[in-house]
């Protein structure tokens, strides 16, 4: 599978997020496409 961080993608084994992730702790993501 095959992840898409930043516009890259990456190997799932090698996709990495920071804990800091403003839209990994407050689910912006989620929110924009509900939106």
């Amino acid at each position: 599978m095959k992840i898409y961080i930043d516009g890259k993608y990456y190997d799932e084994r090698n996709a990495k997020i920071s804990v800091f992730d403003h839209g990994l702790l407050y689910g912006d993501g989620v929110f924009e496409g509900i939106r």
